[in-house]
């Protein structure tokens, strides 16, 4: 009997050796099978006669490329330097003309007087001309509006040009003085409280002469004054008002 129990658990031992065998070398097999990578690929024999022509075939067509685009710039640098040198001038132009605020006096400027040649025909000026212009007229035609008013002795006109394109207008601004013009700029119009704003883009013109930039810039400052003026007359105004609510 101690026999026969014996040799059942020998028998026993062995086959539970056996199915862990089998279950330990098919969980192998099949990591092995399902491991997924790069395939090594062997690198090129770097003394093939073709491979080593394309390679230098390439280098020098590159160097070809540069050498080409340097020397052609080099030659346009030489034939148009007395034009690069007023590209630069432009610039320093344009950004002191921003400093200066030279662009917003005269979208400012604009903004303020587009109505004044239809108002001229009111019997009462003093209710609108706020910058006591004479000499007032203006023309408009299809995208091109035209403002005249004389300063002194001087004329001087405003244009303004409209560009639609399919995402953005455009808007040309360009001031002239005695039927010259004086000072440019390209604006995009957007829509606030329904009403266009202009907001410059691009200085295009800026010429060294005249009194255009002192005229631009005193009428831009009486506007600021009566704007400011306004706001606080309403700012005394409510609390004078809120005041006599609460005496």
């Amino acid at each position: 009997m101690q026999i026969e129990l014996i040799i059942l658990v020998v028998l026993a031992v062995i086959i539970v050796c056996a199915v862990y065998w089998y279950l330990h070398r098919a969980k192998s097999v099949n990591s092995s099978s399902l491991k997924f990578g790069p395939t090594k690929i062997e690198a090129l024999p770097e003394t093939d006669p073709f491979l080593q022509k394309i390679a230098s075939d390439k280098a020098d067509i590159d160097k070809a490329t540069i050498l080409a685009v340097q020397q052609h710039e080099n030659e346009l640098e030489q034939r148009f330097a007395s034009d690069m040198k007023h590209v630069k001038i432009m610039e320093q132009l344009s950004q002191f003309a921003r400093v200066n605020e030279l662009d917003e006096a005269l979208i400012a400027l604009w903004e303020e007087i587009k109505n004044y040649p239809e108002w001229s025909r009111q019997e009462d000026p003093d209710k609108w001309n706020k910058l006591n212009l004479t000499g007032i007229s203006g023309l408009n035609d299809k995208d091109t509006s035209t403002v005249e008013f004389m300063r002194g002795a001087q004329q001087f006109r405003i244009s303004r040009r409209v560009q639609s394109g399919v995402k953005e207008t455009i808007a040309g601004l360009s001031l002239f003085e005695d039927d010259k013009e004086v000072f440019a700029i390209d604006c995009l119009i957007t829509s606030c409280d329904e009403e266009a704003k202009h907001i410059c883009q691009r200085i295009n013109t800026f010429k060294r002469r005249g009194n255009w930039a002192r005229a631009i810039l005193e009428y831009y400052g009486q506007l600021k004054i009566e704007k400011k003026n306004s706001l606080n007359d309403v700012k005394y105004f409510c609390a004078a008002e809120i005041k006599s609510h609460f005496d």
